[in-house]
């Protein structure tokens, strides 16, 4: 592991044997991250966690249909940390869990995110980059990685996960970048699992490859999927379990945060009345992203994750001093990806309060 805001972990080979290279290599935050969702499955959604582990074992089947290699790498995280096949699977469909099974309390479990795309023309730098802060558990942080994956056939990857997850934010060999937001709506159900996606998505090898990898599964949540490749291209999916709508770059610029941004019949947005900060912040990130429209860089991408208009409901997310510890979330990471040159740059924590870092990935 490099000395970096957040560790670096390098894994190769065929998927079980890279599978029990990360859990050998995280056992201890991959503990730490199965404690945690035990703890907020039972507390949040009122699941116990043999309930939890049961329910998780639906996925598994449309998790091998989806990609075997996938669900071959899980198996190899598990033995590799000593944990249970079913409690790896759990953690990786936790989003599925929280909100799927989740109690009527539906404000408890909070999340936001906020990103945003410009294509090579709204840029000052001719290149294609994308942007998120990712807003969730302050207690999750301490269990983030950068995994590192070369695997046979298919595109070196660099993403940043919590350990024992199978994708997050990241980018590949092949020049295809991901940012995501979650999304909640109605209409889930037993699929395949949006963390399987995202890991599909950075599997691709093109950018047709890789909006397949949200369009075409029988999906079992929502989520929002912005996309970009190294060649100049970006674009956005918006993605609920049955239907989904695209969302074509503003003059070469896109931003999103945590509701559906196009009305669909067959949708029904739950995060709005929950928490409308997603259209504070929303709004706000269009705003700023489309008035540097032609200028954009890193110092842009970098003044936009930190902004805090309307704070507490802000781009730049910090702990409120009146949440449980047990509930308290921020910005955990904000992240920047040059495609075109295949760079990363992180701040971990609020990135208002925190340098950002270029992570050394050698794609």
């Amino acid at each position: 592991m490099s000395n970096t805001p957040f560790p670096i972990v390098k894994i190769s080979g065929p998927a079980l044997q890279r599978g029990i290279q990360y859990g050998e290599e995280c056992r201890k935050m991959i503990a730490d991250t199965v404690a945690f969702y035990r703890h907020v499955f039972e507390y949040e959604s009122m699941l116990k966690w043999a309930t939890s582990i049961k329910k998780a074992t639906e996925f598994i089947p449309f998790i091998k249909s989806y990609n075997q290699d996938i669900f071959e790498e899980i198996q190899g995280i598990a033995t590799g940390s000593g944990f249970l096949l079913e409690e790896i699977v759990a953690i990786n469909v936790r989003s599925e869990l929280l909100f799927l099974l989740t109690s009527s309390d539906e404000k408890s479990i909070k999340t936001c995110c906020t990103a945003v795309g410009a294509a090579p023309e709204s840029t000052a730098i001719e290149n294609t980059l994308l942007a998120q802060n990712w807003d969730w558990y302050t207690a999750t942080q301490s269990q983030c990685v950068f995994l590192h994956i070369k695997q046979p056939e298919l595109p070196d990857i660099v993403q940043f996960v919590e350990a024992g997850l199978i994708a997050k934010t990241g980018l590949n060999s092949a020049g295809i970048g991901l940012c995501t937001n979650a999304l909640v709506c109605d209409g889930w159900r037993v699929g395949v699992p949006y963390h399987a996606i995202l890991r599909g998505i950075l599997n691709a090898d093109s950018l047709a490859q890789a909006i397949g990898a949200v369009t075409t599964p029988k999906r079992a949540s929502a989520g929002n999927f912005m996309l970009g490749h190294a060649k100049g291209e970006i674009i956005n999916i918006e993605a609920g379990p049955k239907n989904f709508s695209i969302i074509y770059p503003d003059k070469g610029v896109l931003s999103h945060t945590n509701h559906f941004q196009i009305p669909h019949p067959e949708i029904k947005d739950k995060i709005p009345s929950l928490w409308p900060d997603t259209i504070v912040r929303g709004m706000r990130a269009a705003k700023l992203i489309s008035a540097k429209r032609g200028q954009i860089n890193l110092d842009s991408m970098q003044n936009i994750l930190k902004d805090h208009f309307d704070r507490p409901s802000s781009i730049c997310s910090h702990e409120s001093v009146d949440q449980p510890k047990e509930e308290a979330y921020q910005t955990n990471a904000s992240i920047i990806l040059e495609l075109t040159q295949k760079k990363i740059t992180v701040a971990k924590g609020p990135p208002c309060e925190n340098t950002f870092v270029s992570i050394d990935i050698n794609l």
